[in-house]
């Protein structure tokens, strides 16, 4: 396998009360614009620990195996929020990780964006129409004398 770059790992820190109180609204049936909104928070920290509570966690102790590990979710379409809960780490640190696995910047691949065929051409431009607008004033005018 090639060598990792080294990378700052720096463990996640989240609230765990708020964790606990998201997660059990969620379970009686709350969205997150309304505990958001209860709770004071934006809707992004709530769906991140809503995460947080419902993510299983995976401990990696080795970074170069971190490293690997979030390279390969990222590739299978896992977000950097998802990744940082599953690993407790920051997001900024598994964007870390993928450039240091990948050697590629984290926002070479996009998961939300559908890969474009490799051997796909681009578009041929449509033939433009014989029919000049002239000729078609002309015609309209021919039209309405006969």
């Amino acid at each position: 396998m090639p060598a990792v770059k080294t990378y700052k790992v720096k463990p996640l820190s989240f609230d765990q009360r708020l964790v606990d109180q998201v997660a059990r609204r969620r379970t009686d049936g709350e969205s997150l614009a309304v505990i958001a909104k209860a709770l004071n928070v934006s809707a992004g920290k709530a769906a991140m620990a809503e995460l947080v509570a419902t993510t299983e966690r995976v401990a990696v102790d080795d970074p170069a195996k971190l490293a690997r590990a979030v390279a390969k979710a990222r590739r299978e379409g896992a977000s950097w929020g998802l990744l940082a809960a599953r690993y407790g780490i920051t997001e900024g640190t598994a964007r870390a990780a993928y450039e240091a696995a990948s050697g590629q910047p984290y926002s070479a691949l996009d998961y939300r964006r559908k890969a474009a065929p490799e051997a796909a051409k681009p578009a041929a431009k449509p033939k433009p129409s014989p029919i000049k607008r002239a000729s078609v004033k002309a015609t309209r005018a021919l039209a309405k004398q006969g």
